[in-house]
């Protein structure tokens, strides 16, 4: 059996009970180590002045680059708004041939859009964000059962609609590429 890694490479401040949550509900659902690492990156890089947002793709070729071990699969975690070609934003992005995902907290929070602070709101969107970024990276695809976490979320309201795990279905498939 392989044995997998999660590394988490926090590129931005996240409180302690949101990172514990977190941590927590993916050792829950992969059933693997995770650990967690802060680094200060300048992702000025990846910046694009015309849109006034971040390259997701930008992000994860630079991380790539510094990626070694074939059995670790990385989360990043930036605050800071990502896109992607095509999109006009997006919470997160994988790329499952490297094993390294992003998700951004920025809109995941309730202040992005003018409301008042949410911790439960924000952590229960955190731990489906970033669920569904490493299911990517096990070569799960988006799922139709709205309710499953990897249903693809096109707007805030279908990540708060969507579990934070995974449908029967999306489950077996995940066993069977740990495995």
């Amino acid at each position: 059996m392989k044995k997998f890694k999660i590394l988490i490479f926090l590129l931005c401040e996240i409180n302690d009970k949101a990172l514990a949550e977190l941590k927590s509900h993916l050792q829950n659902v992969f059933g693997l180590d995770v650990e967690v690492t802060s680094h200060s990156v300048d992702l000025s890089f990846a910046y694009n002045e015309r849109r006034k947002q971040y390259s997701g793709e930008e992000i994860l070729r630079k991380a790539e680059k510094n990626k070694r071990n074939s059995h670790e699969k990385w989360l990043l975690i930036a605050d800071v708004d990502l896109y992607s070609d095509g999109l006009n934003f997006i919470f997160g992005l994988a790329n499952p041939y490297s094993g390294v995902s992003i998700i951004s907290l920025t809109r995941l929070r309730q202040q992005f859009y003018g409301k008042p602070e949410n911790e439960k709101l924000f952590i229960e969107r955190l731990k489906k964000e970033a669920t569904h970024e490493l299911g990517h990276l096990f070569y799960l695809g988006h799922c139709m059962d709205k309710k499953c976490v990897m249903h693809f979320s096109n707007s805030l309201y279908d990540t708060d609609v969507k579990s934070d795990y995974f449908c029967e279905r999306c489950q077996k498939l995940l066993f069977n590429m740990k495995t």
